[in-house]
């Protein structure tokens, strides 16, 4: 299985996704527009509507508009979080390109957030389906306090922990692709029992997505990340890696970590202690074993999946965010 096969055997339901998303988007207004375009219909890899058309078709062969709808509304809410996450990030840089919010300005850029967001919305209302309109909903409240908890986290590295970490990524990630997963379930018709199983594949894929990430800030090129390398470092962003080696350094080395981050003080020379504080404690080998746990309960959460190619491609959306740090 790899990329061009999954778009072979889903190239139908993909261009139906792509014309729902270009018919939502359409508006007078010329500005809305222009960043309409910018953000979501340039070509992506829209795995968030791969994971929920795959997560349908590995239970069910009869797609509808539901489904089509559902999978166009996902896109658009996490287009509309990358947004608003980018301004709160001060980004310039998103999929190699400029952010909106540097080409638009903040205003501009968070209201067409809002637009994509509530387009979003009024796309699930369509699908005329609670379970659906409760799970999709609550991943949009998620994805918020994620990053709301993600703020408030660096600005207090005395709170960093592992716990706290998990929870940030739990809502900020994985809360979506979980959503994903089950709402192709939900949707499919099945039990109770396989819509959890699908929905908890989402969510260790998830985590998964969100391990790599951080593995590639230190392991990672330009090209992989769509960023310059150690970025999250100097931003001062929570990693995994970061709290690990925080959790087992000595004290001397944690209060001198502890009050590099509080202060914001990312010049070279704090950047290399932090750096090799992560590589002397072997906190990147700890990460990577944090992420074959997730790998594998992902893995045996489709273990009850008939073997096809929709189930193929499921493991290979999780075998291909894994390639990234290989």
């Amino acid at each position: 299985m790899n990329n061009k096969k999954i778009f072979s055997i889903l190239d139908r339901e993909l261009s139906k996704i792509e014309n729902v998303l270009s018919n939502v988007v359409k508006t007078d207004i010329e500005i809305s527009k222009e960043i309409s375009a910018h953000i979501v219909l340039k070509p992506g890899k829209r795995f968030r509507p791969l994971l929920l058309l795959l997560s349908y078709l590995a239970l069910n062969r009869r797609v509808n508009m539901k489904v089509v709808n559902s999978a166009a509304a996902v896109e658009l809410l996490h287009n509309a979080s990358l947004v608003h996450d980018d301004i709160v990030d001060l980004a310039s840089m998103r999929r190699g390109q400029k952010t909106a919010n540097v080409i638009w300005g903040d205003h501009a850029s968070v209201l067409a957030g809002d637009f994509l967001l509530s387009k979003s919305l009024w796309l699930i209302n369509k699908v005329n389906n609670f379970k659906v309109m409760n799970t999709v909903t609550n991943a949009a409240s998620e994805l918020a306090n994620g990053q709301i908890l993600d703020m408030s986290l660096s600005k207090k590295p005395n709170s960093f922990n592992l716990d706290l970490y998990y929870k940030m990524i739990s809502l900020k990630t994985a809360s979506l692709l979980s959503s994903c997963s089950e709402v192709g379930a939900i949707l499919a018709g099945v039990d109770s029992s396989k819509v959890r199983k699908m929905k908890n594949f989402g969510f260790n894929l998830g985590m998964c997505f969100q391990i790599v990430d951080d593995l590639l800030d230190f392991t990672g090129s330009s090209d992989d990340l769509g960023k310059k390398p150690l970025q999250d470092l100097i931003n001062g962003k929570i990693t995994l890696p970061l709290i690990i080696a925080l959790e087992k350094t000595r004290k001397k080395d944690l209060s001198k970590a502890t009050l590099i981050l509080k202060n914001s003080k990312f010049d070279s020379k704090n950047i290399d202690f932090l750096y090799n504080l992560i590589l002397e404690e072997g906190a990147i080998e700890d990460s990577r074993k944090v992420l074959n746990k997730f790998t594998n309960k992902a893995l045996n959460n489709i273990s009850f999946l008939e073997e096809n190619d929709y189930t193929k491609a499921l493991r290979y959306l999780l075998e291909a965010s894994l390639t990234r740090i290989s």
